[in-house]
């Protein structure tokens, strides 16, 4: 039994076999699950939103599994699991650095693709009910873990923060992210990386917890925990 189960999962992998006999595994276990052969099928279906959960491949062709990634997380917080054969450190971080919540190589059992499914909604669950959540503090230039640990900011990553925390729903772009803060874009983006990198450590090391802190592959960055925003008295 999958704690809060999702209702509908789309699974993208050009392996028609794959898709089809897991389609009819997860449909037999009371999941409704529906199949495309590549990132452009999906897309071009307009069904993006009404899908809970993913099984995405990496290999694929025409658009990337890592590349789609964010293009679903744009339009959805549902559960993404990667099935691939693409082996080695690089892809595991890459499909997570990417916005997927679990990675599982190729072959792999369909009993296992159901226990993963089960994991992923577990994880998601547990993160909806916690009551608490991050805040940030502009003014006191301070963002406070859920567990009351205090993050003193400086002027760049508060200006960070206040852009990816004023919804944070939506990813948003390098460009604009880089904008918000007043930082000038090197050709290869690193200013505005090394910014990002370091709020990060400076986070997990001050909060001995994740950084809510996500980048989106190719795209920019997005904050993917609840955030309660405190603004300066003078942006009231």
């Amino acid at each position: 039994m999958i704690v809060n189960e999702p209702k509908n999962i789309c699974i993208v992998d050009d392996d028609d076999d794959f898709v089809e006999f897991l389609c009819q595994f997860l449909n037999a276990r009371g999941l409704e699950a529906k199949g495309f052969g590549s990132a452009e099928a999906l897309l071009k279906s307009d069904k993006l939103s009404a899908f809970d959960f993913f099984i995405l491949d990496l290999g694929l062709p025409g658009i990337d599994g890592v590349d789609l990634i964010p293009l679903i997380r744009q339009h959805s917080p549902a559960g993404i699991l990667v099935i691939s054969g693409r082996m080695g450190a690089d892809a595991f971080n890459s499909a997570l650095t990417a916005g997927a919540d679990m990675f599982v190589n190729k072959p792999v059992r369909f009993d296992q693709v159901y226990n993963a499914i089960a994991s992923v909604c577990r994880r998601m669950t547990m993160r909806s009910d916690r009551s608490a959540s991050w805040a940030l503090d502009g003014r006191r230039a301070q963002f406070v873990s859920p567990t009351g640990s205090v993050v003193d900011l400086t002027a760049i990553e508060l200006m960070i923060l206040q852009r990816l925390c004023a919804d944070t729903t939506t990813p948003v772009s390098r460009q604009d992210l880089a904008e918000a803060a007043g930082l000038v874009q090197s050709a290869d983006d690193r200013n505005l990386d090394s910014a990002i990198f370091r709020l990060r450590r400076k986070i997990e090391s001050v909060t001995d917890q994740p950084s809510p802190l996500k980048t989106l592959h190719g795209f920019g960055y997005q904050v993917t925990q609840a955030v309660e925003v405190v603004v300066k008295p003078d942006a009231v």
